[in-house]
C-alpha cells in the first residue's frame, strides 16, 4: 500500500465550458489510471498511480459543489510556470473517504482559515 503525501499548493479552475482543471506541482513518476475520490468535504484523495496517493488539502468551499457534480477533471502538472503534463482523472464522489485526517495532521477548512488569521 502506498503512503499519502499532501499537495498543499494546488488550484482548481473552471474552463469556459464548465470543465474543471486541477493544477498541481509536477511529479516524477507517470500517472496510471488516475482517480480522485471526494466526499464533498475538506479534502480529496488523488490516486495518481499504484504508489502515489496525494491528498488535495483543504478544498475551497466555493468549488466543492462543482467537484461533486463532475465525473472527471483535467489534472495539469506544472514545473515553475510551465506545463509538464496534463491528463484526465476520473472523479468518484463517495459517502466518506476512509482516512483519519487528524492522523495525517489535517483538520477542517475552517480550522485552517483560523490559523491564518
Amino acid at each position: 500500500m502506498s503512503e499519502y503525501t499532501t499537495e498543499k499548493k494546488f488550484v482548481v479552475a473552471e474552463g469556459d465550458k464548465g470543465e474543471l482543471y486541477i493544477f498541481i506541482g509536477a511529479k516524477s513518476e507517470k500517472p496510471s489510471s488516475p482517480q480522485i475520490f471526494y466526499d464533498g468535504k475538506d479534502h480529496a484523495v488523488f490516486v495518481r498511480n499504484s504508489s502515489q496517493n496525494i491528498i488535495l488539502d483543504y478544498i475551497h468551499p466555493d468549488v466543492r459543489e462543482k467537484l461533486c457534480r463532475s465525473k472527471e477533471v483535467v489534472v495539469v502538472e506544472t514545473l515553475l510556470e510551465n506545463i509538464k503534463d496534463s491528463y484526465f482523472a476520473d472523479l468518484k464522489v463517495v459517502d466518506k473517504i476512509p482516512v483519519d485526517w487528524k492522523l495525517i495532521g489535517l483538520n477542517t477548512w475552517e480550522d485552517a482559515v483560523k490559523k491564518n488569521i
